[in-house]
C-alpha cells in the first residue's frame, strides 16, 4: 500500500485541535481538518481554501447548497454529500436547541431602550458572541425568542434561511436582531452593518419588518438603524 505522504501533517493538525479546541483554527484549516475524513489520501488545504474564498467563510462553506459546491474546481460528489449532511445534521441539532429557547418572555416594546435592556440582560455576561432574533405580537408584546447561533469570542454566523423560518412560525410581523462583542465595545463593523441590510431586505421580501439590530459590548448597547447603516457605508 502506497505512504500516505500528508499523515503527518494531519496528526499535527488533529494535535493542533485536540490541545487548543477549534479556536486555534483559522476557518480554512477547519475546513480542511474535515475534509480528511471524505478525502483520505489528497492535501485537502487547498480545496478548503478555494470554498472560503468562493464563499466568504466557514459558515457559509457549510450553508451552501450542493449545486453551489460542485461548482468549486476540486469538489467531488463524494465530497459534496459529506458537507451537505454535516449542513442538516447541524440543521437538525440548532431546531432542538432552538426549541429550548422558544419560551415568551414578559417584554413589550415601547422604544428602542426597552429592546436594549433586554438584550443587556441576555447577552452581557455571555463569553461569546450569540446572535438573538425576537419576534414581537401585533401589540408589541414579545413573542418568540430564538437563539440563530453561536460562534467565538469575535464572530458569530448563522443562516438567514433560519430567520426566515423563525418568523414565519412565529407569525410575527416585525422583528429586531442582537447580538453581542464580549471583549469590546458596541461598535458595529463594517460586516454588522452589510449583513443587518441584507437580512433587512431578505426579511422585507417576506413582508416583515426588521426594526432594530441591538448590539451589546462592554455593559453598553448600539442600536442600528437602517438610515445609521447606509451612511456609515457611504
Amino acid at each position: 500500500m502506497a505512504e500516505n505522504i500528508h499523515a503527518g501533517h494531519r496528526q499535527r493538525l488533529k494535535d493542533i485541535f485536540a490541545s487548543d479546541g477549534i479556536t486555534a483554527l483559522t476557518d480554512s484549516r477547519a475546513l480542511e481538518m474535515l475534509l480528511f475524513y471524505v478525502i483520505p489520501r489528497s492535501d485537502t488545504y487547498p480545496l478548503a481554501c478555494r470554498l472560503v474564498e468562493t464563499f466568504g467563510s466557514l459558515g457559509a462553506v457549510l450553508s451552501a447548497s450542493p449545486e453551489e459546491l460542485k461548482t468549486v474546481n476540486g469538489f467531488g460528489d463524494s465530497a459534496v454529500l459529506f458537507l451537505d449532511f454535516i449542513h442538516q445534521l447541524y440543521e437538525r441539532l440548532s431546531e432542538d436547541e432552538m426549541r429550548q429557547y422558544q419560551t415568551p418572555e414578559e417584554m413589550k416594546y415601547n422604544s428602542p431602550q426597552d429592546l436594549c435592556r433586554y438584550f443587556v440582560d441576555k447577552l452581557s455576561n455571555c463569553p461569546i458572541e450569540q446572535a438573538w432574533l425576537v419576534c414581537f405580537d401585533k401589540e408589541m408584546y414579545l413573542k418568540r425568542a430564538y437563539l440563530l447561533g453561536e460562534g467565538t469570542e469575535t464572530r458569530v454566523a448563522f443562516n438567514p434561511q433560519n430567520v426566515i423560518k423563525f418568523v414565519r412560525d412565529s407569525e410575527c410581523s416585525v422583528c429586531a436582531l442582537g447580538h453581542n462583542h464580549p471583549t469590546e465595545g458596541p461598535e458595529p463593523s463594517l460586516d454588522d452593518c452589510r449583513s443587518t441590510l441584507q437580512l433587512k431586505a431578505l426579511l422585507k421580501n417576506e413582508g416583515i419588518t426588521l426594526m432594530e439590530h441591538v448590539i451589546v459590548g462592554e455593559g453598553k448597547t448600539r442600536c442600528i438603524i437602517a438610515e445609521e447603516i447606509e451612511q456609515m457605508l457611504r
